[in-house]
């Protein structure tokens, strides 16, 4: 129950973790970006790290993260921290850190798609008419980039949930989740508890999933 629990959080929070960064940077290169030779350039340099081993990309982690790593360094050389931050890793922020990292372009690339289907002419006609970017943003690119955002969060989410490489990489094995457990049982010829929760964790994706067809229509839509 313990490693269900973690699971779903960490799921939750690298969900959202990954919407707050990617959006954005999908906005711009969907929306902002005119050229299309530029934005598919721009798209492809989300996926560069993809050009490793999955495995090279997660223990890359543990040098920036590390007391003596990168990300401290900096810290304590612009004043911000007096002593590094020993949280950043083998921690279950280590673990959400990597997660968003790793699984970010998974929501970028569809949101991307969805908002470079929009119209231009529907958005200076409403510029035209007064409406704020806000406004904009809420009635016209929001709702039109809505397939997106579920496409990538089911992406991230059936990843996530199945995760257990990079969580026993980046905690040290102290944050176990489904994907873990899972892991351990097979390593040990427990079958049935394995199975168990094979089951669990199958049924919570088909869960999630179902959750968020009911969003959007993506028959619909696509």
């Amino acid at each position: 129950m313990s490693a269900l629990w973690t699971t779903i959080r960490i799921w939750l929070t690298v969900l959202v973790a990954t919407i707050v960064v990617g959006y954005p940077a999908a906005l711009f290169v969907g929306l902002f970006v005119k050229n299309k030779t530029l934005s598919t350039g721009l798209l492809v340099l989300c996926v560069i790290p993809f050009w490793t081993s999955f495995l090279i990309r997660v223990l890359a982690w543990r040098p920036m993260l590390g007391k003596e790593g990168a990300i401290n360094m900096i810290l304590m050389k612009i004043g911000i921290v007096q002593h590094p931050i020993e949280v950043l890793l083998f921690s279950e922020l280590s673990v959400i850190i990597g997660m968003t990292q790793i699984y970010c372009v998974f929501m970028v690339g569809p949101i991307a798609f969805m908002l470079g289907r929009i119209d231009p002419s529907v958005i200076e006609a409403a510029q035209d008419l007064g409406a704020s970017f806000g406004r904009i943003f809420r009635t016209i690119i929001l709702p039109l980039s809505m397939p997106g955002v579920v496409v990538g969060s089911i992406f991230v989410s059936v990843m996530v949930l199945g995760e257990f490489a990079t969580s026993a990489a980046l905690s040290g094995r102290k944050v176990n989740l489904l994907g873990n457990i899972i892991v351990t049982q097979v390593g040990s010829l427990k079958w049935a508890f394995a199975a168990v929760a094979g089951v669990v964790l199958t049924i919570i994706m088909g869960a999630v999933v179902a959750a968020l067809l009911r969003v959007v229509d993506l028959r619909k839509e696509l």
